[in-house]
């Protein structure tokens, strides 16, 4: 049996940031990782180049994680992207930049130099790797953690940072979720969020790889329309992706019932007349060639084939190339899969923690931060700042 001051369930990114912070104050800590290795999510974060903040005010920031932006706000500003960048840039030894978007990448554009970092900060000495926890129980004031193969761990101070459940393979497989409930915690089932999305669509041919700027997209189901989100849309070989896509996932029913459905605006902006008066100002033009000025051309002819003429589109065609082009329809059949969601929505609920420490309000000393709650934010840098700014807060509150 082993002891320790405040013991930190996962080695993620929230996990490593709440393990930084208790060194830096000089206590007592122990991260309990279930892998070989730490952060192996963050390897793969940034298409494995690790968007590890971003640097937007957090006034506007919060506007990013959804129906949690006022709760996740203490977080983002008492540890702030600027606090962040100072962090790994003077203390961590890694350059960073900024790109498009106030996105924070290291200067080498490798994720391992960000996880490597903090692991090397934290030290090999307070990380416990293959430590599966199964259990947990509380006694006399203390945590007993126990792992799948009988060992134990005591802790005053246990930290929940088990991560989702999107790319289980790193780690983030639903236990955190798990351990909480068996703490008496509630938990909002867990979906994917920032996820490519199945669906089927109506083409005259293949459309995989093809990209659409500035899209906008209304999700309907339930009868009505339930969610909008715009930015550039990508076909995949099984549906869509892109960031258009990504950011409205999260708003798909958890079981699929009744009809449900995306209607993509793939021409915003243009209305039906400016589109007709160039239909019959230009008689002599494919209509195939006159469409992709608006849309990549094997999307326009996807919509209308190659080989008609704007002189003889009669009204009824006329009315379905625009309704394509105004309201081009994707069915869902299936919910996104969460196992290769970049993010997870759904854990802890945020009633039960205090905003102000991350500290259950059902069991004392027990935090849960991270991606281990109900929080998600889009895509950017967002879900890795509110990990440390979660992080800090629960340490913060530790340290007294």
């Amino acid at each position: 049996m082993m002891t320790t001051g405040t013991a930190i369930i996962g080695g993620g990114a929230s996990g490593l940031f709440a393990g930084i912070f208790l060194k830096r104050a000089g206590e007592d800590l122990l991260i309990l990782e279930r892998n070989p290795e730490c952060g192996r999510k963050i390897l793969i974060t940034g298409h494995g180049r690790c968007n590890i903040t971003n640097l937007k005010d957090p006034s506007e920031l919060k506007k990013g994680y959804n129906e949690a932006s006022k709760f996740v706000y203490p977080a983002i500003s008492k540890f702030s992207p600027a606090d962040c960048m100072k962090l790994f840039q003077d203390e961590l030894g890694v350059r960073l930049k900024v790109e498009e978007n106030d996105r924070v990448f290291p200067v080498s554009d490798r994720a391992s130099d960000i996880r490597d970092a903090m692991v090397r900060y934290v030290g090999e000495d307070n990380i416990r790797t293959g430590f599966k926890c199964v259990s947990i129980k509380r006694k006399n004031g203390l945590f007993e953690t126990t792992s799948e193969n009988g060992d134990v761990v005591t802790c005053k101070n246990l930290i929940l940072a088990c991560g989702g459940q999107s790319y289980p393979g790193t780690g983030s497989d639903g236990s955190g979720s798990r351990l909480a409930a068996g703490l008496g915690h509630t938990i909002n089932k867990p979906r994917a969020s920032l996820s490519a999305i199945p669906a089927t669509y109506e083409s005259l041919n293949d459309l995989q790889g093809v990209t659409v700027e500035n899209v906008s997209l209304s999700l309907y189901f339930d009868g009505k329309k339930q969610a909008s989100a715009g930015g550039d849309l990508l076909f995949t070989h099984n549906g869509i992706s892109g960031p258009s896509a990504m950011k409205i996932s999260r708003e798909i029913p958890a079981a699929i019932t009744g009809e449900v459905y995306i209607l993509a605006d793939l021409v915003e902006g243009l209305t039906d007349g400016e589109l007709v008066g160039r239909i019959n100002a230009n008689p002599r033009t494919k209509l195939c060639n006159l469409i992709s000025d608006y849309v990549p051309r094997s999307l326009a002819s996807g919509i209308c084939g190659d080989e008609i003429y704007c002189r003889d589109v009669r009204s009824e065609m006329r009315k379905d190339v625009l309704r394509k082009l105004r309201s081009f329809r994707f069915d869902i059949r299936k919910t996104p899969d969460i196992s290769s969601a970049y993010c997870t929505r759904g854990g802890v609920i945020l009633n039960e923690l205090c905003r102000d420490s991350y500290e259950s309000r059902l069991v004392p000393d027990l935090f849960v931060i991270g991606e281990n709650t109900d929080v998600d934010g889009i895509s950017g840098g967002y879900n890795l700042a509110f990990a440390a700014g979660s992080a800090f807060l629960a340490v913060k509150r530790i340290l007294g």
